[in-house]
């Protein structure tokens, strides 16, 4: 037989549970509105839905003056350690000083491995969001991939099966493993509860990745359990030197495929979805500045990594492919010096803080934003 004091201590057992639930929801929404007050520094860790969406949902939140720059590991910033070491964190700084009277928000959604597929996608979802101007960096490696598509969630970033006919595209749709019971319970009860929905996210904040994958490196090398023991890995260090302080023998291999060879026809996906892109943009009267991305030519001729002919000839295509949507093409493809690359493409900190201040200065001189 229950004692009489059962449910009064079931029902405070209740109550504080309840309240240490509803006590991390706040601290997460608190520490989720810390991180982007100022949102340049901040960059996506995972590729998850909840994570994209969050970035999608906080420029459509956010007020005052919004610019949002898309692109690749070259946006994300693959070579530096920190979030305001990166490209987008530098035009906030350089945009807040050339317009103190207003309220700047520069949002890094670059993806690694983000190609013309991906963005689509995103700036499909933000279509509408009252973003002041969009920045989009256009890499020609990106027309050589072969796959149609790194980060399937970018498709559901509407909470909707998207219109296009993805199979059609190359794209296959991931299937969930969860029960409809599993999949209702989730998006109505589970997904408003901030520490769940962004578990993934968190994990990455609080340990550099998630706790699981973390326990399976560890029983490789017990160091890698400690926050963040990836950013002190050899590899780690290696790729976030200057590119003439290593070794590339047998890493460029002209064999594999050479910058700039490619076709641009209705087989590349990539470029379907770049010309997909211009239309959306043009028929959402959406404001798009796009911009060359700079390359480390003496490191692409040194080991034979580039097809100049085609590529000129490619860039020369996709180029007017935006001044025909009516679209301008800011071109810093040789503006960057050499030092300041660690590889092929990707830019070190001061690379990152020279660009930001060439892109910054086009942008005021050429009217595309002002004063």
């Amino acid at each position: 037989m229950l004692s009489n004091n059962f449910l009064p201590i079931n029902k405070r057992v209740f109550i504080f549970l309840l309240a240490g639930l509803l006590a991390l929801h706040g601290i997460t929404a608190a520490v989720i509105a810390q991180k982007f007050s100022r949102p340049g520094g901040q960059r996506m860790p995972s590729d998850d839905l909840e994570t994209i969406a969050l970035w999608v949902d906080q420029v459509k939140q956010c007020s005052g003056y919004k610019v949002v720059i898309l692109g690749d590991s070259v946006i994300h910033g693959q070579a530096v350690a920190s979030g305001l070491e990166t490209l987008p964190a530098y035009i906030a700084e350089e945009l807040r000083q050339r317009l103190p009277d207003r309220d700047v928000h520069v949002f890094n959604l670059g993806m690694p491995g983000g190609a013309p597929a991906e963005v689509y996608f995103v700036l499909d979802a933000l279509a509408g969001s009252g973003v002041d101007l969009f920045i989009y960096n256009i890499n020609m490696a990106w027309f050589a991939r072969e796959n149609t598509l790194d980060h399937p969630a970018v498709t559901r970033l509407k909470g909707v099966p998207h219109a296009l006919d993805l199979p059609a595209l190359g794209i296959q749709m991931e299937e969930s493993n969860r029960t409809p019971a599993e999949e209702w319970f989730a998006q109505h009860v589970l997904n408003y509860w901030q520490p769940y929905r962004y578990r993934i996210l968190i994990n990455y904040w609080l340990w550099g990745k998630p706790l699981r994958e973390k326990i399976e490196d560890a029983k490789k090398d017990i160091r890698l359990i400690l926050p963040f023991a990836e950013e002190k890995l050899p590899e780690t260090i290696e790729m976030r030197r200057r590119w003439y302080e290593k070794d590339w023998e047998g890493k460029l291999d002209p064999d594999e495929g050479r910058v700039g060879a490619f076709y641009l026809t209705g087989e590349n996906k990539q470029w379907v979805f770049y010309r997909m892109l211009l239309d959306t943009a043009g028929r959402e009267s959406i404001p798009l500045v796009l911009f060359i991305t700079p390359r480390n030519y003496e490191l692409l001729e040194r080991y034979d990594m580039i097809d100049r002919p085609a590529y000129s000839k490619n860039l020369s295509i996709v180029l007017d492919a935006a001044s025909s949507a009516g679209f301008p093409v800011l071109d810093y493809g040789s503006s960057i010096p050499y030092e300041n690359f660690s590889d092929i493409v990707h830019l070190l900190p001061e690379g990152n803080k020279i660009l930001a201040n060439k892109i910054t200065l086009d942008l005021f001189d050429q009217g595309y934003i002002k004063r």
